[in-house]
C-alpha cells in the first residue's frame, strides 16, 4: 500500500530557479494553446455572424422579390390565389426573431473568447496563473 506524502506542496516562489523555469514553460505553453483555441473560435464565430447577416439580407430580398412578382401577377389579372401578405410579414418577423436568438448566443461566445484573448495579450491571464501558483 502506498504511503501518502505529507510534504507541503511548494508554491512557485519556493521552487528552485530550474523548477520555476519548468513551470514558466508549462504556463507559456498553456497560454499559447488557449490563445490558439480562442483565436480559432473567435474566427469561426465571426464567420458565423457574417453568414447570419447574409441570411437575413437574403431573406428580406427574397420576400421583397416575392411581393414584386405577386404584384405583377395581380396587375396582369392572373392572380387566382388569395395571398395573406400580413401573414407572410409575420412569418418573416418570426424567422428574424428566431435567428436573432441564435445570433445572440454566437455574440455572447464571441465576446467571451475575445475577452479571453485580451487577458492573454495583456499578460493578465499569466499573472492570474502565477498568483494561483503562489496561493496553493
Amino acid at each position: 500500500m502506498k504511503q501518502i506524502d505529507t510534504q507541503k506542496i511548494r508554491t512557485y516562489n519556493e521552487c528552485t530557479a530550474d523548477e520555476q523555469q519548468v513551470l514558466d514553460s508549462f504556463r507559456k505553453m498553456k497560454l499559447m494553446f488557449d490563445q490558439a483555441r480562442y483565436e480559432l473560435f473567435s474566427y469561426k464565430l465571426t464567420d458565423l455572424l457574417e453568414k447570419y447577416e447574409g441570411l437575413l439580407e437574403m431573406r428580406q430580398e427574397t420576400q421583397a422579390l416575392l411581393f414584386d412578382v405577386l404584384e405583377e401577377i395581380d396587375q396582369h389579372g392572373l392572380s387566382g390565389i388569395d395571398v395573406d401578405y400580413e401573414k407572410l410579414g409575420r412569418n418573416r418577423e418570426a424567422e428574424e426573431d428566431n435567428i436573432a436568438e441564435e445570433v445572440n448566443i454566437v455574440k455572447e461566445y464571441k465576446v467571451a473568447f475575445d475577452e479571453g484573448l485580451a487577458l492573454i495579450s495583456s499578460g493578465a491571464a499569466e499573472q492570474a496563473i502565477l498568483d494561483a501558483e503562489n496561493n496553493w
